[in-house]
Order: C-alpha cells, then structure tokens, then sequence
C-alpha cells in the first residue's frame, strides 16, 4: 500500500472513530525531543515452521516522570508486504490493545488514558500490548520486514511524539521448544485470605508487600520436561518465603528457581482443558518494598528470564508423568501470552495516603501483608485483577522427577 493511501485510510478511520466519541488524533505530529521520551520494542518475530499462531507483545517504556494520556501505535510497510499471502500480523481479537482500526496490511490501535488507564505506561515503567502472528503458508522458510510507528501523548492536547522501527517477521525451519516469558509491573498490594488466595488490596506502599507474576509459555515444536527462572528484583525489592525450589542470594533480591516437574508441551498439542497436559502456565512469587523507600517512585531494573530443560517430544510421556501443582494454574493455549524468553519489569510505589484510595483498597495503610493462609502454599487466584486471565504461585514437589526419554 502506498504511504498517501495509507495516510488517508488512517485519516478515515480516524474520523469514524471521532465520531463515535473516541478522541483518535487523524495524523499525529512528529514532534522529536533532544531526549527521547519513550522506548519500545517488538521481540520474539520468528515463528517455527508448521506454528499456524504465535503472540507477540509491543514493549512500550515511559522514560519520563509522568505517565501519558494517549497513546498509539501503528502497524504497516513502506516497502510493501509481498509475503502477505504467507503471514500477517493482526490485533488480538480478545482486546488489550485499545481501540484497533483499519485492515492487514496497515492498521493502528489508539488508547487514551480515560478510556484505557490499564495501557498508559507508568513513570519509568513498560507495558505489553499484545500483537498475533498468523501464519498462511509454512511450507518452505521466509521472510518479511514491516514497521511500527508508536506515539504518546503527554499533555492530552494532541501533543504527541513519535518514533518508528522496522522489524522482520520470519518463518524458520526449527523444530526445537520455545519458551517465553511475559512479566507485568508489580503496581499492587495483595493480601492472602483463609484459602491461601490472592487478593488485590490497593497501591502498593513502601513496606508493603505485592505479587511478582509472569507467564512461561512454549510456542515451539518439542515439549520440555521442566524450566529454569532466574529472576532479579529492584533495588530495594525482596523476596518473602519463596518456594524450596528457588536460590536467593543473601540480599533477597536475586533467585534461580528449577520447577523440573513440570512438562510444558507445544501450544498445538494443548488442546483439552481437562488434561494434565499444559503449554503455559502464571506464576507469582511474593515480594515487599522497604520501609525507607521514598515514594511516589518506580523501582526499575526488574528481570525474568527463561530456560527449558530437558527437551520431550513424546506428548504422551507428558499426558502421563506430568502432574500440575495444587497452586498452580494452567493458561489456556488458545490464550497463551508469548513474547520472548526475558522481560523486564518495574515496581511501580505509591505515596502513602491517610485516607485511603481511589480503587476499593484501603492503600495497604497497615503495612506488611495480611497474611491469614500459609504464605508460601498460595492456591488458585481466579478473578485477581493483577494480570488478565489470573495467575498462580508454581510450588512444585521437591522430589525430582523427569519425564522418560522418547
């Protein structure tokens, strides 16, 4: 598609949207700062030969001490998609991206901060908005460049800046596992009931405690037999209790945990709810902010990082020897949240408030966790409004056990 063409449809759709009361800048101006504002990035763009669908996620990074009011991004090529009839990329049906528009070969998503304040980055910190791969013609290897363009809004008046990077999409002949990772900021308090669940409890103040969540998928062609997670917190961020399979390290802040009871088996092969067989799971470790941290402040540097072990082909070995933890919760494949095997992630710390807060907590004001249930054998967290779809501790039988060799 041409760039006027695409302009203009941009522009169209736009309109139907401002017409629809949806404040959608037509052609937001390329206003450039001596320093950049915000960073972003697209990774996890090759896809295994016979894979039909892969979930990728657009790292979008605020740098600045303020958090947007709008923000968009926008999908296309200047050179145009000729491998079109073999892959393309789509926004998710199921949402998560703000209010999408326009058709395959180029379209955008738009998100104010009124409508969509979940998807406004806070200061110095990254959210994850989620982009499908699909994938036509997986005969034969290929590939194909695109481009994003992304642009924020600070000031909520149309003063937008704007950056663009092109990527390559790429269909590989590799039949190995791929595992990936997504970790959201930690930006709430959570409390632990009588069951041993999760509860949201408002912002998270210094010395209070949140959750660590992430999510391990495997988006390849062969199962493996467990996963390796080296995790490393922000300065002034500590670990709380965490399972027997986890290291730390003296300071509380670094951790290897080995979870090799849990086979994780290709999204395809994941196709009964009911099984014990599983492509993805969520897991949360419990982490507390110090006491002398000065607050409103966002604690960066936070990592996850993911490995397989040992590589399973045989889904049945899985089906039989696999069995998930009592407090571990499976992610449906057709739900799956792929990007790459390391995220990054912030701990975003509220100022203290006498009165309370504005979202139903009580703004953690006690301090500590209220802890009612073991801390360490937390059970289901369906409907905890931490990360979509919920999530769960993984805290796996010490005893070794691994899947028999095929």
């Amino acid at each position: 598609m041409k760039t006027g063409r695409r302009w203009l449809l941009r522009t169209a759709a736009a309109a139907l949207l401002l017409l629809a009361g949806t404040a959608v800048p037509a052609s937001p101006a390329a206003a450039v700062d001596p320093e950049p504002k915000f960073t972003f990035d697209l990774p996890g763009t090759t896809v295994s030969l016979g894979d039909k669908k892969k979930r990728v996620h657009l790292r979008l990074t605020n740098l600045t001490d303020e958090t947007p009011r709008g923000l968009q991004f926008h999908v296309y090529s200047e050179n145009g998609l000729d491998w079109m009839n073999k892959a393309s990329l789509n926004w998710p049906a199921g949402g998560g991206s703000g209010e999408c528009d326009g058709d395959t070969p180029g379209w955008y998503c738009f998100a104010s901060a009124d409508q969509f304040p979940e998807l406004m980055p806070a200061p110095g910190g990254t959210v994850d908005l989620p982009i499908d791969i699909r994938v036509y013609e997986d005969e034969e290897p290929y590939e194909g460049t695109f481009d994003i363009e992304v642009s924020m809004d600070w000031e909520g008046n149309g003063s937008w800046v704007k950056a663009k990077k092109s990527f390559t999409l790429a269909l590989v002949d590799d039949s190995e596992a791929d595992l990936a990772v997504v970790a959201p900021d930690v930006t709430q308090a959570v409390r632990v009931d009588a069951d041993g669940k999760l509860e949201p409890a408002g912002k998270l103040n210094p010395g209070e405690t949140g959750a660590l969540l992430y999510q391990v998928a495997n988006q390849g062609s062969k199962a493996v037999s467990g996963i390796k997670v080296t995790l490393g917190l922000p300065k002034g961020v500590t670990f709380i209790e965490p399972p027997q399979e986890c290291a730390i390290d003296d300071g509380g802040r670094s951790a290897v945990c080995t979870f090799d009871t849990l086979a994780l088996v290709p999204t395809s092969q994941d196709t009964d709810p009911k099984d014990n067989v599983y492509s993805a799971v969520e897991v949360h470790h419990l982490v507390t902010v110090s006491e002398n941290t000065e607050a409103p402040v966002t604690l960066d540097g936070g990592t996850v990082q993911v490995e397989g072990l040992t590589e399973q082909v045989d889904r049945r070995a899985a089906t039989t020897t696999t069995k998930l933890p009592a407090n571990a919760v499976a992610v449906p494949a057709a739900d799956v949240d792929a990007s790459d095997n390391q995220d990054g992630f912030a701990v975003v710390v509220a100022a203290r408030s006498d009165g309370g807060d504005d979202d139903g907590g009580d703004g953690g004001s006690g301090g500590g966790l209220p802890v009612t249930g073991a801390p360490t054998m937390l059970i289901g967290v369906a409907g905890l409004v931490l990360v979509a779809g919920g999530g769960a501790m993984m805290l796996l039988a010490r005893r070794r056990t691994r899947l028999p060799q095929a």
